[in-house]
C-alpha cells in the first residue's frame, strides 16, 4: 500500500467520524468514498459500524464497472459513487448522507430551484425513488448527474442526499449548505402551532435477565418482566419486553414525535431508514400495556397516543438510532401533511426493506 493510499484511507475514516459526530448519518446508513486514481476509488464497506472501522476494511472499487477487490463487501451504493467519479473528473470525494432536513425535503420528489446557496448554485436536483442498492436508484441518480453537470448536491427521494466535492472539505461544505437550505424550506412550509405539552417521562430501561432496570426521574429500580402488578411506566416497559427479545427500551418525546402521536394514527414511513429499523409501519395505541404488547410485536417502535413513542432495540446504541429515526420520520410525516405530492413508501417496498435489514443485520451481529 502506497503512502498516498494510506492517507486516503485515513481521510475516509476521519470523514466517517465527522459524519456521525455532526448527525449527518445514523449507524451505517450513508456511505463515503474518495478517488484513488482515474480508475479506482475507496469506499466504506457494507454494514460495518463507522465507530470501529479500520483503514484496511475500506474497499477498493473500479470506476468503470463498480467491481471490487478483496473479501469485504463494499457499500451497496457503490454504483452511485462510481458514476459520480466517471461523470465528474473533477470530483475526488463523495458522501451519501441521510441528513435530517435534506431527507425530509426529499420526500417531495422535486428539485430545489431559484437562488439556493452560494455553494450550491440555483438548483438541487432530486432523483426519482428507487429501493436502496438497486439499479433503479442508480439509474435515477445517474440521470440527474448527467442532466445537471454543475450541481454539487442531489436529493434522493425518500432516501437522503448525495454530495460531491473536489476534496473532503468541499463535499462536507456542500452537505452542510444543503442542510441549511432544506431546514429553511421545511420550517417555512410547516404549519405553526402551539407546542404539545410534554407528557410524563416514561424513562429508559435495560433488561437484566427476567427483569429490567428502569431509570426514571433520576431514580433506578429493578422490576420483574412477568409481574402483573407494576406501576404504569414500568408496566409499559414490561409489555415491550414481553413482545420481543429487546434489551433496551426508551421513551421518545421530541416535538415531531409528540405531534404525530397526537394524530392517533398509524405511521407509514416516508423514509427508507425508518422502514428498515422501526418497521414497515408504526402503530399508534393508547398507553395501555395490553394494547402496547401487540402493537410493538415485529417492530422496534410504537406510538403512544399523545405521549410520544417507546423505542426498543438490542442495545442502547440501537435504541438511540431508533429514536433519531423516529424523530426524522415523524418530521417527514408532518411535512407531508402540508406539502402536496408527498406520499409514503409503497407498503410492499417498506416490508421488503424491513425484512432485508433484519436478515442482514442479524447476520452481521452473528459475525461480531
Amino acid at each position: 500500500m502506497t503512502a498516498a493510499e494510506t492517507q486516503v484511507r485515513e481521510q475516509i475514516l476521519h470523514a466517517a467520524a465527522r459524519l456521525t459526530g455532526e448527525g449527518l448519518i445514523e449507524r451505517t446508513w450513508g456511505n463515503i468514498s474518495a478517488r484513488l486514481s482515474e480508475t479506482q476509488f475507496l469506499i466504506t464497506p457494507s454494514g460495518l459500524a463507522y465507530e470501529t472501522l479500520r483503514p484496511e476494511q475500506l474497499v477498493l472499487v473500479n470506476v468503470a464497472d463498480a467491481s471490487w477487490e478483496g473479501e469485504i463487501k463494499p457499500s451497496s451504493e457503490k454504483g452511485i459513487h462510481a458514476d459520480a467519479y466517471r461523470l465528474r473528473p473533477e470530483v475526488n470525494f463523495v458522501i451519501h448522507t441521510h441528513q435530517y432536513y435534506a431527507s425530509v425535503a426529499g420526500i417531495e420528489g422535486r428539485a430545489l430551484t431559484g437562488f439556493i446557496h452560494p455553494l450550491l448554485g440555483k438548483r438541487v436536483p432530486c432523483a426519482a425513488y428507487g429501493l436502496p442498492g438497486t439499479a433503479r436508484l442508480r439509474r435515477a441518480v445517474e440521470a440527474e448527474e448527467a442532466a445537471w453537470p454543475d450541481c454539487r448536491a442531489f436529493l434522493l427521494r425518500s432516501h437522503g442526499a448525495l454530495c460531491l466535492g473536489r476534496d473532503m472539505e468541499d463535499a462536507f461544505a456542500a452537505a452542510q449548505a444543503l442542510e441549511e437550505v432544506c431546514e429553511a424550506r421545511v420550517r417555512d412550509r410547516m404549519e405553526e402551532g402551539s407546542p404539545f405539552p410534554v407528557p410524563p417521562d416514561l424513562g429508559t430501561s435495560i433488561r437484566q435477565g427476567d427483569a429490567f432496570r428502569l431509570i426514571r426521574k433520576g431514580r433506578s429500580r429493578l422490576y420483574p418482566i412477568g409481574s402483573d402488578s407494576l406501576p404504569r411506566a414500568a408496566a409499559l416497559h414490561a409489555a415491550v419486553y414481553r413482545a420481543g427479545r429487546f434489551q433496551c427500551v426508551a421513551h421518545e418525546t421530541s416535538p415531531a414525535v409528540l405531534a404525530v402521536s397526537a394524530l392517533g394514527r398509524r405511521l407509514r414511513p416516508y423514509l427508507d431508514d425508518l422502514a428498515q429499523i422501526a418497521g414497515a409501519d408504526v402503530l399508534c395505541v393508547p398507553a395501555e400495556p395490553g394494547r402496547l404488547q401487540g402493537a410493538v410485536r415485529g417492530r422496534n417502535a410504537v406510538l403512544l397516543r399523545g405521549m410520544g413513542a417507546l423505542c426498543a432495540g438490542s442495545s442502547e446504541r440501537d435504541v438511540d438510532a431508533v429514536r433519531a429515526l423516529m424523530a426524522k420520520g415523524c418530521e417527514a410525516r408532518l411535512y407531508a401533511r402540508v406539502v402536496p405530492g408527498c406520499r409514503p413508501l409503497n407498503p410492499a417496498d417498506a416490508a421488503l426493506q424491513r425484512l432485508v435489514y433484519q436478515k442482514s443485520y442479524k447476520e452481521k451481529k452473528d459475525l461480531c
